[in-house]
């Protein structure tokens, strides 16, 4: 009678394990990495549109052309947009800095230090190209 109590307790464990083991891994595959592809859309690698595609050679040498060019011009933006928020950064420190006393100003500059330390001390999450924009984003006179 104690060994069938004992093999139904052990069998429920197992079974529970097991229904959490599969939980997990469902979840990780259907649920988690779903989540983490939400990020910016991009559209298919050259790789990817000739595998899909079936794009000849010649094809392939035409798009890596449009994608060399293009990327000139993504690069001159995204340098306008750093320079426009650096602007904005600047221009909204100063007029808060306007409404500050002397003590105020040296405390918000403090956290501001404070801050982009922080920022700077936590890991970077996704590819090493967002990391780089990120960093291309910080600047000394940033406020947040």
């Amino acid at each position: 009678m104690k060994n069938k109590y004992m093999f139904w307790i052990i069998f429920s464990l197992i079974v529970a394990f097991a229904a959490g083991l599969i939980g997990g891994v469902f979840g990780d595959r259907y649920y988690l990495q779903k989540r983490h592809d939400r990020g910016r859309p991009h559209p298919p690698s050259l790789e990817q549109m000739a595998k899909d595609l079936g794009l000849s050679a010649d094809q392939q040498e035409q798009i890596k052309k449009i994608f060399e060019k293009n990327e000139v011009k993504f690069k001159e933006l995204r340098a306008d947009m750093h320079d426009r928020l650096r602007s904005i950064r600047a221009e909204l420190k100063k007029e808060i800095d306007s409404v500050l006393t002397a003590e105020q100003r040296q405390k918000i500059e403090t956290m501001i230090k404070k801050h982009t330390r922080q920022d700077k001390k936590e890991p970077e999450e996704g590819s090493e190209k967002q990391s780089q924009d990120k960093q291309e984003e910080k600047t000394e006179g940033d406020v947040r």
